[in-house]
């Protein structure tokens, strides 16, 4: 997935548009529908006082976030072009990849840098990086504005603007060590908010956030709520706590992977590239990447099956080196003696290889134990999720005896991730006529009739999450 997956809906033909338009002529139905007027519904309730309202924290989906070498201070995603990093380069490729090891999780000297709302690129224009941009669009016709934007531009934004704040995180990582990150987060916001309202209000009222996240970024939310800093157990076997839900309300998933998505498998098999206009990653720097594993199906859903149609043991890392996937294909030989400039031997850069893979796997099938736990909201809790069910979307990936991979089973969803895996609906297929089956509790669902990306941006994503955020009783 990647958010590589910026496919939109084709657009109808001239012809179907004519005939679409004389069919309504003819019956008589009116005006077509419009987007609303946003700021006639809400500018009122925009403008109430500040310590009525929750401030919110958004946070971006996988790639969302700039990554920055500390030392040096080069930019390691997000600017592109002359100067920039060339990620199919050697020094590329040691930037963006993880340090490869039996276990643990090794850092490196790359950090987050804020949120990306679009990637530069260095011969003089800027790629919009749509779903972050536009989901702050719409906050700020909330009134919600990020202070760290505060005097930019000339704007003075005063002191009756609703706080949002953005969440910048490194999204190679895994999502329960970001979720850890998240806590601290919010602790510093938290702090600082508390402090601005009795400044400015005399208020000693408890601080609640929001939290909106998009794509990867809610399954570190939902990771957090349940289990607050908790480092993931090796089983996924950790008892829900709760721990990270005392100061947040209202969770607002958008089109986030719950039940996973089959398409971050061909990106760790066969690399990634997001615009011909970017430089792609190699299928060996993903292959190092732990959050990838973590955006695949569980295990249980047999959402990758071979040539019979016989589920693949997709977590199984001698499967991986049977069939040559990813960092077990030997074609990858060269990538991996890049990736470890200390190691000589070829052979040890394979065994090396594979424990890695073999931890990625491991800490894949307890991520999703541990997120896919039944579990009730505690009190004063609640749980909205956005899915998108209006572009055909695979569901599962057959896989041929010579390693062809082809997307079947075509149902509703984004173009990334399916409606079913946003809800974690866990029906069988004869079970559809019953009410959806979910380990996550969902207070409230919608559904928007666009792609992964433009569902950010969405008239009715926009109207209902600001009915949410202004609206809606606590």
């Amino acid at each position: 997935m990647l958010e590589s997956r910026f496919d939109l809906v084709e657009n109808p033909s001239v012809k179907y548009l004519i005939t679409l338009a004389c069919i309504v002529h003819l019956i008589g139905c009116g005006q077509s529908p419009t987007a609303p007027e946003l700021g006639t519904i809400y500018n009122a309730a925009a403008r109430q006082s500040h310590v009525d309202r929750n401030p919110i924290i958004v946070i971006p989906g996988i790639l969302g976030s700039r990554l920055m070498e500390s030392k040096s201070g080069q930019v390691v995603w997000g600017r592109f072009g002359s100067g920039a990093i060339d990620h199919n380069s050697a020094d590329g490729m040691r930037s963006i990849a993880l340090p490869l090891s039996a276990s643990g999780w090794p850092r490196d000297d790359v950090q987050a840098d804020g949120v990306l709302s679009e990637l530069e690129l260095a011969w003089g224009f800027h790629f919009r990086f749509k779903a972050y941009s536009q989901m702050l669009a719409a906050f700020g016709a909330g009134g919600y504005l990020d202070p760290a934007l505060a005097g930019r531009n000339g704007i003075d934004y005063g002191k009756e603007h609703f706080t949002c704040f953005q969440f910048a995180y490194d999204w190679r990582r895994s999502c329960a060590e970001n979720a850890a990150l998240l806590g601290k987060f919010i602790e510093e916001k938290r702090r600082y908010v508390a402090k601005e309202r009795l400044r400015l209000y005399n208020s000693t009222a408890p601080v609640k956030f929001d939290i909106c996240a998009h794509s990867m970024g809610g399954l570190i939310a939902r990771y957090h709520l349940m289990y607050g800093d908790r480092p993931l157990a090796t089983d996924g076997e950790n008892p829900v706590t709760w721990a990270g839900a005392r100061h947040v309300e209202k969770l607002i998933v958008v089109g986030t992977p719950n039940g996973g998505s089959v398409y971050p498998m061909h990106d760790i098999i066969k690399g990634f590239r997001l615009s011909p206009l970017v430089p792609g990653f190699t299928a060996a720097s993903i292959g190092t990447m732990p959050s990838v594993y973590e955006l695949l199906p569980p295990e249980t859903d047999g959402a990758i099956i071979d040539e019979h149609s016989r589920p693949i043991p997709y977590y199984d890392p001698d499967e991986w080196q049977r069939r040559r996937w990813g960092l077990m294909n030997p074609a990858y030989a060269a990538d991996l003696a890049t990736l470890m400039p200390d190691i000589a031997d070829p052979a040890e850069h394979q065994q090396r290889a594979r424990a890695h893979l073999a931890k990625l796997l491991r800490n894949a099938r307890a991520f999703h134990r541990a997120i896919n736990r039944d579990a009730r909201l505690p009190r004063g809790l609640q749980f909205h999720s956005f899915a998108g069910d209006a572009v055909k979307t695979s569901s599962r990936v057959q896989v041929s005896a010579s390693g062809e991979m082809e997307m079947i089973d075509w149902i509703p969803g984004d173009g990334s991730v399916t409606r079913a895996s946003v809800l974690r609906d866990v029906r069988k297929p004869h079970q559809s006529a019953q009410k959806l089956r979910s380990p996550i509790p969902w207070t409230h669902s919608y559904f928007v009739f666009t792609d992964h990306i433009a569902m950010t941006a969405d008239p009715a994503f926009v109207d209902n999450v600001l009915h949410l955020l202004l609206e809606r009783p606590q």
